[in-house]
């Protein structure tokens, strides 16, 4: 049963660009859509959380630093969904397994296996790949070529890794608590951001009423079903279910909005992928597992 749930939640994170791109289009601007959607979504996290609120404030900071990192995670990605190529955003943000070593390292002194400086190589250069094809609105050259997506996809994965680090230190705090506290700081940090930047809120009711919706059950379901599934299997086994996501981005993306990998972007994308397998399988096989 944990298996179709983790593939279920998968695939709803590959599919959530669909949602994102049809609130923009009936004019509920990005930064918008996420605030709403989130406020669902920590609405049906919280009923889930009941009864856990005296471990909330004994946990507060930690689920502070959580919550913060996810935030900026989720707002990130969100973002790169919208405006960037999905296949891309996702390949780039998978360089998170790479990260989340380095972190480990500095911050919970976690020993790095022998295979770490080639996959970070590996990864780089799969990067490097992607980065140097045609980018819509990029620059031309031999320099890597940064569009806005491809630095959010990138943000998003370190600030990913960073939470899955400090989720990892706080593997004893229930399951409700940590899927609530990864989006409860998204609707005031991405309403800020909306009104800082000048965002017009002018999006008809039934969209706005869409987003929250969205929010109550497509967000909570695969926050939950991803965090149920990571927390059951061992490393390898939900590493390999996760990629499923990857699958279901690029595929729907290409056969709904013609978003089509070039060569270069295919192999940049393997050496990434294969960087961020070797790491997760290598690392855990030299662990017990242990629930997270």
């Amino acid at each position: 049963m944990v298996v179709p749930i983790m593939l279920a939640g998968s695939t709803l994170w590959g599919l959530y660009w669909l949602p994102l791109r049809w609130l923009e289009q009936a004019g509920l601007g990005g930064l918008w859509a996420l605030t709403l959607i989130y406020i669902g979504a920590t609405g049906t996290l919280s009923v889930l959380a009941r009864g856990q609120w005296r471990v909330l404030l004994a946990a507060r900071w930690r689920l502070l630093g959580i919550g913060l990192s996810a935030a900026l995670a989720g707002i990130a990605f969100g973002l790169g969904m919208i405006e960037g190529e999905v296949a891309r955003v996702l390949i780039l943000f998978y360089l998170s397994p790479l990260w989340a070593v380095l972190l480990g390292r500095v911050l919970l002194g976690e020993r790095i296996v022998p295979v770490t400086v080639p996959a970070l190589v590996l990864a780089l250069f799969g990067a490097g790949l992607m980065l140097l094809s045609d980018v819509p609105g990029a620059g031309e050259g031999l320099l890597p070529t940064f569009s806005p997506a491809d630095l959010l996809g990138l943000v998003a994965g370190v600030l990913f890794a960073l939470t899955n680090v400090q989720l990892r230190a706080g593997h004893d705090l229930p399951g409700a608590l940590k899927n609530l506290a990864t989006c409860a700081l998204v609707p005031p940090l991405a309403g800020a951001a909306a009104l800082g930047l000048g965002s017009t809120f002018a999006a008809p009711w039934w969209a706005m009423v869409a987003a929250v919706g969205i929010g109550m059950i497509w967000m909570s379901a695969m926050t939950a079903a991803t965090q149920f599934g990571i927390s059951r299997l061992p490393l390898q086994r939900s590493s390999v279910l996760l990629l499923f996501e990857l699958i279901v981005g690029a595929v729907s993306a290409a056969l709904l909005a013609g978003e089509a990998l070039s060569l270069a972007e295919l192999a940049g994308g393997a050496c990434i992928v294969l960087a961020g397998l070797a790491v997760v399988w290598l690392r855990s096989s030299t662990e017990p597992h242990r629930a997270r």
